[in-house]
């Protein structure tokens, strides 16, 4: 995991959000505890790191495992256990980020910078770069096959839309210096967050028709949103006074909701269902991350693995299931929660 967030470094996403997370957060209860779940652990021979990144609702898991060499190649997990391991010519690593209904995958891949790719049903890769584009950063792929991510130009960062034919859309929010968008839903909304001059970091949501409105959760300094569902709803992180995280999650009307698991120490979370689930992981007072759900009602339960001594919950469907990774001994493999 801590390679991924390496070459990730240029976003404060997924696992770069936890690395700033645990250099943060502090104070807090320890504890975990979990709510009867099955657990199917999943890896690839030989290989150091394996993490499920993206899950759809019919179970297929995008993802990327690490070999000896420490070199990364994106995953494909079929709901019977089959694994596809899959690269882009020319890439030295590949990552599996997203998955939509239709098994199109989209990530990015290095060939020295970042670019994107988009991979179809039947494995024909298809890398892609912006116009313009110096590094490019694929985020998610909704099920229409519209693709979201940020770019950088050799002056500032955008965002960008790619639809399911190629055709590239740029965007930006007033005033902001750097953008990430993280996710978009199956109507054509988009959520991110944006950076200023200032270093003021702002939430964000873009209509289907190109508004964006920004947002901040009230009393805090730093606003992150990571997920959004088909309804609206978005989901994230923000950053108190004292630099400690906290989740959130947003009404479509624009009502926050703020929570913290118990015997959490910085709260970051990743993604919402069309029954408002949440999933996200918490840290403990021994800035250990376990994972987390919190149902529409706002219950949250606490989970790991069985074994885990470092927990990082990545993808949820609408039929509850989720994957991500976690660290048993000195490997780390990819792991699918079953309700």
């Amino acid at each position: 995991m801590q390679d991924r967030i390496v070459r990730y470094r240029a976003v404060l996403g997924r696992s770069g959000a936890l690395a700033l997370c645990v250099a943060l957060c502090a104070g807090g209860l320890s504890g975990s505890a979990s709510a009867k779940a099955k657990y199917v652990t999943f890896g690839v021979k030989n290989a150091i790191q394996t993490t499920g990144g993206s899950i759809n609702d019919n179970g297929y898991i995008a993802g990327w495992t690490m070999d000896s060499s420490k070199r990364n190649h994106g995953l494909l997990r079929a709901p019977d256990g089959t694994i596809t391991i899959f690269n882009v010519s020319g890439a030295t690593d590949t990552f599996g980020e997203s998955i939509n209904i239709k098994n199109v995958i989209t990530g990015e891949w290095f060939a020295y910078y970042e670019h994107g790719y988009v991979r179809s049903a039947n494995g024909k890769i298809t890398p892609f770069d912006p116009p313009g584009a110096v590094m490019t950063l694929p985020m998610c792929i909704n099920d229409k096959g519209v693709i979201v991510g940020t770019y950088s130009t050799a002056t500032a960062s955008h965002g960008f839309l790619r639809s399911a034919n190629g055709k590239f859309t740029s965007f930006d929010v007033s005033g902001a210096t750097l953008l990430w968008p993280q996710k978009i839903n199956n109507e054509g909304v988009v959520t991110g967050f944006a950076v200023d001059g200032q270093a003021d970091w702002q939430g964000f949501v873009r209509a289907a028709d190109g508004t964006i409105t920004t947002f901040d959760v009230p009393g805090t300094t730093r606003t992150q949103p990571y997920g959004i569902n088909n309804l609206g709803v978005t989901t994230g992180n923000s950053v108190d006074a004292n630099g400690v995280f906290h989740g959130f999650v947003r009404a479509a009307d624009g009502t926050f909701t703020s929570f913290d698991p118990a015997g959490s120490a910085g709260t970051m979370t990743y993604a919402v269902n069309d029954q408002g689930t949440i999933l996200g992981l918490y840290v403990d007072s021994k800035i250990v991350p376990h994972g987390f759900v919190r149902s529409p009602a706002g219950k949250i339960t606490n989970f790991d693995p069985p074994g885990s001594t470092y927990t990082q919950p990545l993808g949820l469907n609408n039929r509850g299931a989720i994957t991500g990774g976690y660290n048993k001994g000195s490997v780390q493999y990819g792991f699918l929660r079953i309700n």
